[in-house]
This record gives structure tokens, sequence and C-alpha cells, in this order.
């Protein structure tokens, strides 16, 4: 069983249209270029609503150059938005690398620093 997709020409899509614009019906032209009456329908669908711009070519599906712009602005956005989050993270673990020391050396405590409150003694 072969799934693989079968392309179609502008031109053979174009020829099929006009032959039904001439007058021809969907299973006529269907039979005649071995064609699925339902890919005709679909065909004519694109056909009717964009006219002579219809069947752009393979892969392009008639993508308005408007909607590839705000791709294209989307696209660009997020990378700025990226690209920011990196920078931010940089810094902040630059400052923490420049004002935190870790927090245990060769295995002892860092801090050994005692408060300046004296601690509780326990009563007897």
């Amino acid at each position: 069983m072969d799934l693989t997709r079968r392309i179609y020409s502008r031109e053979l899509k174009i020829a099929a249209m006009q032959e039904i614009d001439s007058g021809r019906t969907l299973g006529e032209v269907a039979r005649q270029l071995e064609l699925s009456p339902h890919l005709l329908d679909r065909w004519r669908g694109e056909w009717r609503a964009r006219g002579e711009l219809a069947f752009p070519g393979i892969g392009k599906g008639g993508v308005s150059p408007a909607f590839t712009e705000l791709q294209r602005r989307a696209e660009l956005e997020r990378k700025v938005g990226q690209m920011t989050m990196e920078n931010v993270s940089k810094k902040t673990l630059q400052h923490f690398r420049d004002h935190h020391p870790p927090a245990v050396v060769n295995g002892a405590a860092a801090c050994i620093k005692k408060s300046g409150r004296r601690s509780r003694k326990a009563k007897p």
C-alpha cells in the first residue's frame, strides 16, 4: 500500500478547473483525469476563492505575505526575549559569584562569625 502523497502540477489543476468552468461535471473531469471528485471539489473551492492566485506551489498553501511577516516578527520577538533572559541570568550569576562566597570551603563551614548576641545559658 503506497501512502505517499501525489503531487499535481499547477497547470493540471488549472486545466481541470477550466474544464469544470466550461460546463463539464466534476464526475466527468474526475474520471478523465483519474482523480477523486472530492479532490476536485477542494481545488474548485480554492479556485473560486483565489482565482488566478490559486495553487501557488508545493508547500506554500497560499500563505499571505502579511501572515509571514507576522510570523517573522513573532520569531524575532521570541529571540529578543530569550536573549534578555540569558543576559539577566548571566548578570545574576556573576553577582552571586562576586558577592556571595560559597557556603562550604574544604568541608568546613564558611561562616564562622558569631553573632553579637550572647547565647543563653541553660539554667541549672
